[in-house]
């Protein structure tokens, strides 16, 4: 989607296979795809680049023993807390969105997802008869489906929203050209339509996108917002209809006041978020502050620049805006070579976290389904992972109390190979790179979630693995990646399993072409469908 942007050093443009054991009951719940969508129901902290007090105490060490015995599930749920009702979290003040990519929904072309456009697009073959030599266009994709008959866009776009919902997601930052032809325009009124059809609580934000060079004129954005205006599912804000463009400063202030006040002549009134792809609040207030409603950033993505989203919110409120916080889980680019440093779910966890000790207003996830890029949606490659800890931020964001544990729930963060692992440099032509921020990392992560102290082990081949967690609450415990094993976690209690969980993705020595990527999965032991 932002191909070919270039970041600055300041900021930063930037499955799953649950077991539970032999003998492991199976325990009735609904699964994802169908659940309601008004269901009620750190490394150590200063690796993540968090407070390490805050963290569940405990102790690692590398040891060799034989398997316990696995105790049956009994406890059983979606999530690892007790999720607020979908009334009760839309009622808050603090609201939750994430900025979506019309170009990549669920399905391009509505056929078998085994040889579908997105198969195109993620077939290592296809991308070296094109010539590129480096590699798959998209290493993920969104989660897969049989053809569907009928409005199957609307029926996809359903699914997304149902999907954010149950994240504690209060709508979608639509990115749109103004023009006619384009699908980013045209499948608007399906995304509106969808939204009506699942939950008429559920809002759209407009962004209207600048084209290249900045052309696009302010007669033509606000012909677009004219034709949308009266539609329920458009976000507004005291009946203000929010413009929140990605990358605004290309053009004056002056533009986006021109829009703004062409509209108010119309009887539309608006307000403007402005989605800053660099300089923050304090940086952009002499030129914007009398334009805008609060104050964006694409932000960046790894742990050590976390604290930007907490200072971006204390200065838009120091200059009495509103603010959006950035959060995304990664970054990284395979058409140009470039990835930055998550360290597994550490940039998602300080992001989230220091949008909460920063007050925000408001949460911006970068993005839903740009998969070029940074995506959050449930997908191939990472399953509900991400998706389970955003609900689990957006819970403590919203009620302003960090949600209890009331069940067990295990998931892994890793990648495929390490960061310095050989590849063929006949095959791929540009070497994955870090051109800022945190260094590479190369370890395996279980974030557990547990209702108890336990003990947490993680298995990679002979290589075992143990960390002692004396408190209830969210651990993340990470070892070094072994090349050529397949990780395993366990939760023990008692000298027992009490929960089991394989990585689906092993771990390889050497590759044809890098993949950046943090693969993820896992759950609670009878969470839903994963």
């Amino acid at each position: 989607m932002r191909k070919r942007l270039l970041i600055s050093a300041g900021a930063a443009l930037v499955g799953v296979l649950l077991l539970t054991g032999a003998g492991v009951a199976a325990c009735s719940v609904a699964t994802r795809d169908t659940a309601s969508t008004a269901q009620g129901t750190g490394a150590e902290g200063t690796e993540a680049g968090l407070d390490a007090s805050a963290a569940p105490s405990g102790s690692a060490s590398a040891t060799t023993s034989a398997s316990p015995s696995v105790v049956p599930a009994t406890n059983c749920g979606r999530y690892a807390f007790t999720k607020p009702s979908t009334s009760t979290l839309r009622a808050s003040k603090k609201k939750a969105f994430a900025f979506y990519f019309p170009p990549y929904p669920i399905s391009i072309d509505n056929k078998d997802p085994g040889s579908d456009y997105w198969a195109k697009w993620t077939t290592e073959a296809d991308r070296l008869a094109s010539g590129t030599k480096q590699g798959e266009e998209t290493l993920d994709r969104p989660l897969t489906r049989a053809p569907l008959s009928g409005n199957w866009r609307q029926k996809d776009f359903e699914t997304e929203i149902r999907q954010a919902i149950d994240m504690g997601l209060d709508g979608f930052i639509w990115e749109y050209h103004s023009v006619s032809s384009d699908a980013r325009w045209t499948q608007l009124p399906v995304m509106l339509a969808a939204a009506k059809a699942v939950d008429p609580g559920f809002r759209i934000m407009l962004s209207p996108d600048l084209q290249q060079g900045a052309n696009t004129t302010q007669a033509s954005i606000v012909a677009d917002v004219l034709k949308v205006k009266g539609e329920s599912a458009i976000y507004k804000v005291d009946g203000k209809i929010v413009l929140a463009p990605f990358y605004p400063e290309r053009v004056a202030a002056s533009f986006w006041d021109g829009i703004r006040t062409t509209l108010a002549s119309s009887g539309v009134p608006s307000v403007l978020v402005p989605i800053f792809l660099s300089g923050s609040p304090n940086v952009r207030a002499a030129a914007w502050n009398n334009s805008v409603y609060g104050y964006s950033l694409w932000g960046n993505r790894w742990v050590g620049g976390a604290d930007s989203v907490r200072k971006g919110a204390v200065e838009a409120h120091a200059n009495g805006r509103k603010y959006m916080a950035p959060i995304a889980f990664e970054d990284t680019r395979i058409y140009d070579g470039r990835y930055w440093e998550a360290s597994n779910s550490g940039a998602l966890r300080a992001m989230m976290e220091k949008a909460i000790a920063g007050d925000a207003d408001w949460l911006a996830l970068i993005t839903w389904n740009d998969y070029t890029e940074s995506w959050m949606a449930p997908s191939k490659g990472r399953g509900y992972a991400v998706a389970d800890t955003v609900a689990y931020y957006t819970t403590w964001f919203k009620t302003g109390k960090k949600p209890g544990l009331v069940r067990d729930a295990l998931y892994y963060f890793h990648r495929s190979h390490r960061t310095d692992a050989p590849y063929d440099t006949s095959k791929q032509q540009i070497a994955m790179h870090i051109p800022n921020g945190d260094a590479a990392s190369n370890k395996v992560e279980l974030l557990a979630f547990l209702s108890a102290p336990g003990k947490l082990v993680i298995k990679q081949g002979g290589t075992v693995s143990t960390k002692d967690v004396a408190a209830a609450g969210m651990v993340s415990f990470t070892v070094a990646m072994v090349p050529g094993t397949t990780p395993s976690f366990e939760l023990q209690r008692g000298g027992k399993i009490v929960q089991a969980l394989q990585s689906k993705v092993p771990i390889k020595a050497k590759v044809v072409h890098q993949d950046m990527m943090y693969r993820a999965g896992g759950g609670t032991a009878c969470g839903g469908k994963a």
